[in-house]
């Protein structure tokens, strides 16, 4: 028995070790993220993923696919150090197309409509997430891609919007691509 405990101990502490390493290794990946992602990134680029509009009325329930596209490009990005800061400035808009009943429509409407209060307040990364903090509003925003000149980001949208003059619900994933500002 007496054997057994210097292998036990051996092995506890290879255990703890390895597991410190690897938490070490998280922090430093995360620590270099946050401090690649510091300064201004301007949109360059925005689609969005699997875009559904509902209609829940009782006497409509349907929900169609649509298609949105960007122009106008004019939104920035500012990550600030310290404190851990993200400042937008300008917009974007945002072309909504599909098809409802037969008929083809298409909507224009700005991004600061669907994202004004997400893309403000207190910042961090973790996971490859870029976590946001403002008030009572809190949210996670996937960061797809972060290099020193590209940065992709994948925003969940599940929201209501008015749409020719009713309510609907929107639900997609927004895929914006930035470019470091020089």
């Amino acid at each position: 028995m007496k054997s057994l405990r210097p292998v036990l101990y051996t092995f506890l502490c290879l255990l703890f070790f390895s597991c410190h390493e690897e938490m070490n290794d998280e922090l430093s990946l995360e620590e270099s993220l946050e401090m690649l992602i510091i300064g201004q990134w301007s949109i360059t680029d925005f689609t969005s993923e699997n875009a559904t509009l509902s209609d829940n009325t009782l006497e409509n329930k349907s929900a169609i696919a649509v298609k949105n596209t960007g122009s106008d490009y004019d939104l920035v990005l500012d990550f600030k150090e310290n404190p851990k800061q993200l400042i937008a400035t300008g917009d974007f808009s945002i072309t909504m197309t599909g098809t409802e009943e037969n008929q083809p429509f298409s909507n224009t409407y700005k991004c600061s409509d669907f994202l004004d209060k997400l893309l403000l307040g207190d910042w961090g990364i973790l996971n490859s997430n870029l976590y946001l903090s403002k008030e009572e509003l809190h949210a996670t925003i996937l960061i797809q891609e972060l290099t020193t000149e590209t940065l992709k980001l994948s925003v969940n949208v599940d929201q209501d919007i008015e749409q020719e003059g009713k309510l609907v619900h929107l639900n997609t994933v927004f895929c914006l691509t930035f470019t470091r500002k020089l």
